[in-house]
């Protein structure tokens, strides 16, 4: 596959995925996107679960994807990135295929389950899944910003990780059941939307230079 139907690949899936969340969140009623989170979306009191469950599977196209321009563009340096976005599949896996018992910021009897402990095997799961999964995408930049030591490019995105690790915190510092904890967690989402463009962009600019430099070449 070209670099350039790879990084259409990676965008199109953190495209569809938001698409996906958006079009569940309208669906479902009384739902409310800035204080209830996407994986409420698919839980098992959700109105249309394979929505948002349809565009999380569109994502490992997307990770495999971005994994595979990482490593065409950055060789071996690129690697240890790679290797969290191969990692992420996984992840991405186990939290479509295990979702939530119920909607616990949108239900106050889902909400005492949860606080009791009074939930799935997979409920728990989902939640162990999903935090590791945005914590592996949210380190991508700092795995690029070491392969790209010693260089300019490498500054500007340890400034973009330590963005991705400000989106973390927000979630970490609102917490299931207060108001904007939805808001928070698609900003991180936003986060990893942006960065996964940012390397397709990247790669197939990068790609496109080889290419002319090629043509010009005697």
């Amino acid at each position: 596959m070209s670099t350039r139907a790879l990084a259409v690949v990676a965008v199109a899936g953190q495209l569809l995925f938001v698409l996906a969340w958006v079009v569940a969140g309208l669906a479902q009623p009384g739902y409310s996107a800035a204080d209830q989170t996407v994986s409420e979306l698919f839980s098992r009191t959700a109105a249309h679960p394979w929505i948002v469950r349809a565009g999380i599977a569109l994502l490992v196209p997307s990770y495999l994807a971005s994994a595979a321009l990482l490593h065409r563009r950055l060789g071996r340096g690129g690697l240890p990135a790679a290797a969290l976005f191969l990692l992420a599949v996984p992840l991405a896996l186990i939290v479509d295929a295990n979702p939530l018992d119920c909607m616990t910021n949108g239900s106050a009897a889902c909400a005492a389950k949860v606080a009791v402990g009074d939930v799935s095997a997979a409920h728990d799961l989902h939640n162990t899944a999903a935090v590791t999964l945005q914590l592996c995408l949210v380190a991508t930049p700092f795995a690029v910003a070491f392969a790209l030591r010693g260089s300019r490019r490498a500054s500007v995105l340890l400034a973009i990780a330590a963005v991705g690790v400000a989106t973390v915190a927000w979630v970490g510092l609102s917490g299931p059941g207060h108001s904007g904890y939805g808001i928070a967690q698609r900003t991180t989402f936003g986060f990893v939307n942006v960065w996964v463009t940012l390397i397709a962009i990247a790669a197939a600019r990068g790609a496109g230079r080889d290419a002319a430099r090629n043509t010009v070449a005697p």
